[in-house]
């Protein structure tokens, strides 16, 4: 799996932890419950959680009224003067703080833990400690999930002085009470190489698990088709896969699969000098097939535990084919995006056919250039400017399909996406 950002902090406590044998010699040698203040305690240095917990103000909220219900268990490591949290209470730590710093009041500052003696395992411990702890609390994101697993990586490393394969990683984290298989563990080690250095922003922000996994089996498809063509320049296609990812990163609400899709098969049909929509095809054949490999062979993460039960039917029940939206649920949506493209004093009406809405405008010399410009072009599209050819040749008529095919109108949007990029490509103006 790929390095770490968080990798010198992890050989740092490596080190430490690997090398200091000695208890503290203050310190209980069986669990016990201890005060402590928070001068004293400090968070877990490989906590995985890098964002903010999304139930940070709810829990804040409820310490403030009920004072700290589920006190943190904490450790100390040989020969530090710090208490740290043990597996899982980051969250907490950082909240008693702020409150003490809102509040002045005692009981956020002064309060009981359960301390528990550091072993000689106690870092990898503590780790999978905090994984399993955060994910039962309020699930980690995919990324820091996949960074937490490296750095677990690179702890047994260390304990066993020696590399391990994914098969062996998985193992140990089972047995250190986070359960999880090798395909996934692959999985996390290519989000980290292929992903990570492109889209920091989408993963930081919470891009889940099927996107990620249509990501890697996009580039998968794509890397075996640019092999097929030119298979003496893997680090070509390396660049080319990242320079298309890195154009698309934007927070998990605004990403887009399907624009990373279309931002890699028009760089691939530039560079291999093929027909996009042949490169469409091929692509999208070589991913149905992974997809459904993927389904068939990888289970959810993290793995459930087995339970008794009538047989499965996984395999001899049909599978069900999504039907196609109807018209009206097309029409439907095309007013709602029109709607939403537009600003008052514009007026989107549905409309039962056709492309299910007409644009009216009470006031279009008061519009500002842009949004006369816009409902020009809904006007064309819905045909309310029947001098206009724009509607006929991009969507067709009510009685007539478009009159620019498919794989044209493929390559004007290609043509127009390339053209957008023009303004950002730091050419001297």
């Amino acid at each position: 799996m790929a390095k770490s950002p968080t990798s010198d902090v992890a050989a740092h406590l490596l080190a430490a932890s690997f090398n200091r044998r000695e208890q503290n010699t203050c310190d209980p040698l069986v669990d016990t419950p201890m005060q402590v203040n928070l001068e004293q305690l400090r968070p877990y240095q490989l906590n995985p959680r890098r964002a903010l917990n999304p139930q940070h103000q709810a829990i804040k909220a409820s310490i403030r009224q009920r004072g700290l219900d589920q006190p943190p268990n904490i450790t100390r490591r040989p020969g530090e003067e710090h208490f740290i949290i043990r597996n899982g209470g980051n969250t907490r730590l950082a909240i008693l703080n702020e409150l003490w710093q809102e509040t002045g009041d005692e009981r956020f500052h002064r309060f009981l833990c359960l301390f528990r003696p550091w072993t000689a395992r106690g870092e990898i411990l503590a780790l999978t400690g905090h994984l399993a702890e955060n994910d039962l609390r309020s699930g980690l994101t995919y990324i820091e999930r996949s960074q937490a697993v490296e750095q677990a990586r690179q702890l047994y490393e260390q304990e066993y002085g020696q590399p391990l394969n994914q098969r062996e990683l998985a193992e140990r984290l089972s047995e250190d009470g986070y359960p999880v298989d090798q395909p996934t563990i692959s999985r996390m080690g290519d989000t980290l190489t292929y992903l990570l250095p492109a889209i920091p922003e989408a993963l930081y922000s919470g891009l889940g698990r099927p996107q990620i996994r249509k990501l890697l089996s996009l580039r998968k498809a794509a890397q075996r088709t640019w092999q097929r063509h030119v298979p003496d320049a893997e680090a070509d296609f390396s660049a080319l896969f990242q320079q298309s990812l890195a154009r698309c990163d934007a927070e998990t609400k605004q990403f887009s699969v399907p624009r990373v899709r279309d931002e890699l098969l028009g760089d691939l049909a530039q560079q291999l000098t093929l027909d996009y929509g042949e490169l469409a095809l091929d692509i999208g054949e070589s991913e149905i097939r992974r997809e459904v490999l993927g389904q068939l062979l990888e289970p959810e993460f993290p793995l459930p535990l087995a339970e008794r039960g009538p047989p499965s039917e996984l395999f001899t029940a049909p599978l069900d084919q999504a039907k196609p939206p109807t018209a009206e649920q097309l029409r439907t949506r095309i007013a709602e995006l029109a709607r939403s493209l537009v600003d008052q004093p514009t007026e989107v009406r549905p409309q039962p056919e056709h492309l299910g809405f007409l644009c009216f405008c009470s006031n279009e010399h008061e519009l500002p250039p842009p949004q006369k410009a816009l409902i020009a072009l809904l006007l064309s599209l819905t045909g309310q400017s029947p001098n206009n050819r724009l509607g006929p040749l991009l969507c067709g008529t009510a009685h007539s399909e478009p009159e620019l095919d498919d794989p044209a109108f493929a390559q004007l949007i290609r043509l127009i996406k390339l053209a957008r990029q023009l303004p950002h490509s730091g050419e001297s103006q």
